[in-house]
């Protein structure tokens, strides 16, 4: 099985791609132990399961969020994402300040056919664990 520090710098290198500063790994393992403990056997052993074999978690996480699946893959990205907006490395990731509208059509025409491509991935690894 996974260990916490590793899912904790798994998650947050699969939203952010950069490594995951250590205070913000202790928050994460004091609450994803609480998460864990509201949860069936059952249900974290199938999460760790997949959080070991997929290197993709955003794909897996976006697949497994719309098909209701995975519920608590689900809120670990979203507590993660939570005590990850506080940290001013990440303003960038959540504040666009540019104005730009042809740059933003392309981005959202762009980022729509991304998630399209991340959803099918999803699929695939879904599927196949």
């Amino acid at each position: 099985m996974i260990n916490m520090l590793e899912e904790s710098e798994k998650i947050y290198y699969s939203i952010f791609q950069k490594k995951i500063p250590s205070f913000l790994k202790d928050h994460f393992i004091v609450i994803s132990r609480k998460v864990d403990s509201n949860h069936s056997e059952r249900e974290v052993h199938e999460y760790y399961r997949y959080l070991k074999r997929v290197t993709d978690l955003e794909a897996l996480e976006l697949t497994a969020r719309y098909l209701k699946r995975l519920p608590l893959l689900s809120k670990k990205f979203q507590i993660m994402i939570f005590l990850a907006e506080t940290l001013p490395e990440n303003y960038d990731c959540y504040i666009n300040n540019k104005d730009n509208a042809f740059q933003a059509y392309l981005s959202i025409f762009f980022y729509g056919f991304y998630s399209i491509y991340k959803f099918i991935k999803g699929m695939i690894l879904l599927g196949i664990y």
